[in-house]
């Protein structure tokens, strides 16, 4: 039986994976393992930004990141391959986790809110509610 090499991270995360679990879990383990650290690297950028605060608040704050990473980083690449059939989601989760860890979500969505509340405002006129 010959073995098929190691193409990407994903191949390596399984392949550290299945030193602790069974080949089956660790098929399922190592894309998870991949986000976790790409999330992980992202959010260590972040608390380095941020301002100094205590222990518990940071270690809090790469278990939000985190967790966020590992809901969303799927989702966000099978879309991104439904708009862009040839990127692979394999290619992207490390990425995309990486930009989830690394992004000040707060800005960005206050950001967001801010562009979308301004094209209503220019929509709409700027009436103010008058009839």
């Amino acid at each position: 039986m010959s073995q098929q090499p190691i193409a990407d991270i994903f191949g390596v995360a399984v392949l550290i994976a299945a030193l602790l679990f069974s080949k089956e879990v660790a098929d399922v383990v190592g894309p998870y393992m991949v986000i976790v650290v790409a999330a992980t690297l992202g959010a260590s950028f972040k608390v380095a930004r941020r301002e100094k605060t205590t222990r518990t608040s940071a270690v809090l704050f790469f278990l939000r990141v985190v967790g966020m990473a590992v809901l969303f980083t799927s989702a966000v690449a099978a879309a991104l391959n439904a708009y862009r059939p040839e990127l692979s989601p394999r290619v992207t989760v490390a990425p995309i986790a990486l930009l989830i860890g690394f992004v000040d979500w707060p800005w960005a969505l206050s950001k967001v809110v801010e562009l979308g509340l301004g094209a209503l405002q220019r929509v709409f006129g700027g009436k103010g509610g008058e009839s």
